[in-house]
């Protein structure tokens, strides 16, 4: 598998860990010492109303947002306020809600862009993309422009560039949001596929039937914290 490649090891029950964690914007609280865990091989859901703090999570996790207080670890290796650009090299990788594709270049260029940080020589790059290309169900449109695509190829495509990163650990923000019933059953295919290749994902949704079908553990958050943490027919019923 291609998700091999970050400095911290990738290994241990404790794999992506978030330690009490606050952030602030302009005096309102988006995280109020919120913690959770994620395991290596684990899938976690994350779950709460709007404006609750699942998107700034996945921010300071990325280094996007800087945290106050509180830490983040990738396995032994303290991330805490690392940048973005860093963050991708020990091994955590993510999308967007709002996709950030080169949309005026190809797919195939999309994904062997994502490669670049990691020194690869030309032909173990090509096996990369071709590899991810499988994996995201997008060979048939390798040599089609970003913008060109449907919503639920350009998700995969986002997807894609996240493990062409790399990393041991995938943060998906919201990657079911506003597809369409034909483009939704591709994207969840590919995260199956992840799961089941023991893929360390997070992954923020609003849909039940998500968290049942990929997820492990579910964590709800509410204000800022996490409220309740299980499996998804525990916290769902709960």
């Amino acid at each position: 598998m291609i998700l091999q490649a970050g400095e911290a090891a990738a290994s241990g029950p404790g794999l992506l860990r978030v330690e009490d964690v606050i952030t602030r914007f302009d005096g309102v609280t988006a995280l109020n010492g919120l913690t959770l865990s994620l395991a290596a091989g684990e899938s976690l859901g994350i779950s709460g109303p709007n404006g609750c703090g699942k998107t700034t999570l996945v921010n300071v996790i990325s280094g996007f947002v800087r945290a106050e207080q509180g830490r983040v670890w990738l396995a032994d290796t303290e991330i805490t306020r690392w940048p973005p650009h860093r963050v991708v090299r020990a091994g955590i990788a993510r999308t967007f809600q709002r996709p950030r594709l080169a949309f005026r270049m190809t797919v195939e260029q999309n994904l062997e862009a994502a490669t670049l940080h990691r020194n690869l020589r030309a032909r173990k790059r090509r096996q990369v993309v071709n590899q991810v290309l499988s994996i995201a169900g997008l060979e048939p449109l390798r040599a089609r422009e970003a913008w060109t695509l449907s919503l639920g190829a350009i998700r995969r495509v986002e997807v894609g560039r996240a493990l062409a990163t790399g990393g041991t650990v995938v943060l998906l923000d919201e990657p079911f949001a506003s597809l369409s019933p034909d483009d939704a059953p591709e994207v969840f295919s590919v995260l199956r596929r992840l799961k089941r290749e023991g893929v360390s994902m997070l992954i923020i949704a609003h849909g039940f039937g998500v968290f049942h079908t990929l997820c492990d553990r579910v964590a709800v958050i509410e204000a800022g914290r996490v409220i309740r943490a299980g499996r998804p027919a525990e916290v769902l019923r709960g």
